[in-house]
């Protein structure tokens, strides 16, 4: 880990009591002071390292997590403070409910202890997480399916209404979704993309989903709105540039798709590779 003083103009190491380790994600906790700030970090192969001095010194945090040399992810934290991390995958072989499984824990002590959250049935493979704000016990997945069946099975968008307890899919049309996204201007939009060359918007809090016209190419990141534009979103990919665009209003072009994702002539998208 480093550490700027500078706005990021130069750097300097920060990661006493960290092992040499592949940090994948860092969560500043809004409620810590400023002089003693809280954070995490998803460290790959080693588990969750938390600082409570700014990130100054470091302590592993992994408590009730049970794999060994945990592939931690992405940490997510609710509006109460409680917080999410996920354990990604180690198999790749279509196997489930063995030690390859990715998994998810919460935390509600600030990363002292930890407990497993179920996963959907038949997915063993979190990829991101989103909480509604209004609501901490809704929660949007993002999962990646397994290699098994002709599209991959236990991927998607899954939706909890009990804060992990049970799961339902809400997107099934793509199966390897990379993350969710929040509108912040209105938590009842949401977006997501990921490797089945789509991208998606839901209206209502993730019951139904629509895909996002223009976008089509294969491998997508992340959907970011853009913060001058409420009609507008970025799109980051893996080796695409970044693509942005409108998803509402009249500047919407024309989409292209192929058959199993197309749609009718009044879906349109400004579509825009930079």
């Amino acid at each position: 880990m480093c550490r700027s003083e500078d706005g990021g103009k130069t750097w300097t190491k920060s990661n006493d009591g960290m092992a040499e380790t592949a940090p994948t994600h860092i969560l500043l906790d809004p409620a810590s002071l400023a002089e003693s700030r809280v954070l995490y970090v998803a460290a790959f192969g080693r588990g969750v390292y938390k600082s409570t001095d700014g990130g100054k010194s470091w302590k592993l945090k992994n408590a009730g997590i049970t794999q060994k040399e945990p592939f931690a992810w992405r940490i997510v934290r609710d509006g109460r403070g409680t917080l999410y991390v996920l354990v990604a995958r180690r198999s790749e072989d279509g196997s489930i409910g063995t030690d390859g499984d990715g998994a998810i824990y919460k935390s509600t002590d600030g990363a002292e202890n930890w407990s497993r959250v179920s996963m959907p049935e038949g997915s063993n493979a979190p990829n991101g997480l989103a909480i509604d704000p209004a609501s901490p016990g809704r929660l949007y997945l993002a999962a990646w399916a397994r290699d098994k069946g002709e599209h991959g099975e236990g991927g998607g968008i899954y939706l909890s209404e009990d804060a992990g307890k049970t799961w339902r899919r809400v997107l099934e049309r793509d199966r390897h979704i990379y993350d969710v996204t929040i509108e912040a201007r209105d938590p009842k939009i949401l977006y997501a993309s990921g490797f089945e060359s789509s991208a998606w918007k839901s209206n209502d809090r993730g019951e139904h989903w629509t895909r996002i016209a223009g976008f089509n190419f294969k491998w997508g990141h992340r959907v970011i709105p853009d913060p001058s534009d409420a009609k507008k979103v970025y799109i980051t990919t893996f080796g695409g540039g970044v693509w942005h665009g409108s998803v509402d209003g009249d500047d919407r072009a024309v989409d292209i798709v192929t058959p199993s994702f197309s749609l009718d002539d009044s879906a349109r998208f400004a579509g825009v590779q930079t």
